[in-house]
């Protein structure tokens, strides 16, 4: 089939294409759903937290909290939603070749108005003492044909620094570098076992009117032992909504 070709240009809202297949590793505190399906809002409780609230300050760019900076966010965001297309082809000019057997996930996450992250209901988080997320587990119950019990995958945050933050769990080992603006410059992931290391390194094409990026390029490179490094590329696009 041919490939659609995806302009860079900015546009209000998300792309959309048809296609007949759905399929990243993504921050795991977000919603993971096929692109043609979104979570219902009920499916997310209020915050409950008490006074570990997560630390927040004011400064030019608005709101900043340990969360929206996590999420490479800032300012009263209500809503996220991000869009990642796999199997993405740069071409010139800008574009991008898309195929039409799309391989695509969307993730969605909440923010309340202090901009504190909304946990789903089966998420349990811990944060430090200066309200910064340090654990997070998944205790969704599991398919009982399948394996009974309920799910137990967890990840554990390490803020090393201001720009660097170590991930851990789930069979891997990340660091994530940050710039100042706290857009993600790039990520190597290390398995725990035998496998595949990975490293991604981001290009920002778009950004809103309060600097919140809405597209990036992924340029990934993934090797085994013994073999060079594969090169794929990704395009994630955000759909950011903002308490009024």
């Amino acid at each position: 089939m041919p490939s659609k070709v995806y302009s860079s240009n900015p546009s209000p809202t998300l792309i959309r294409f048809r296609f007949s297949s759905l399929l990243i590793v993504v921050t795991l505190l977000a919603t993971l759903s096929s692109c043609g399906k979104r979570p219902i809002d009920d499916e997310f409780t209020q915050w409950v937290g008490d006074d570990d609230a997560a630390s927040s300050s004011a400064d030019a760019d608005g709101l900043s909290t340990a969360d929206l900076r996590i999420f490479e966010l800032s300012g009263p965001v209500r809503r996220l939603s991000t869009v990642t297309y796999y199997d993405v082809t740069p071409g010139q000019n800008g574009q991008f070749l898309i195929p039409d057997s799309l391989n695509c996930t969307e993730t969605i996450v909440f923010f309340d108005s202090l901009g504190r992250y909304v946990p789903r209901r089966d998420e349990r988080i811990r944060r430090d003492e200066q309200g910064r997320i340090v654990r997070w587990e998944d205790h969704r119950p599991n398919l009982r044909r399948i394996h009974g019990g309920f799910l137990r995958d967890t990840l554990s945050y390490r803020h090393v620094s201001e720009n660097v933050v170590a991930t851990s769990g789930m069979g891997e080992y990340a660091i994530t570098v940050y710039d100042n603006a706290h857009r993600i410059v790039g990520q190597y992931t290390d398995p725990l076992n035998d496998g595949e290391q990975t490293a991604v390194f981001n290009v920002y094409l778009d950004a809103d009117g309060l600097g919140n990026w809405t597209r990036r390029l992924g340029i990934w490179t993934t090797q085994s032992a013994g073999r060079r490094p594969h090169i794929s590329y990704t395009l994630d696009e955000r759909n950011i909504v903002y308490w009024q």
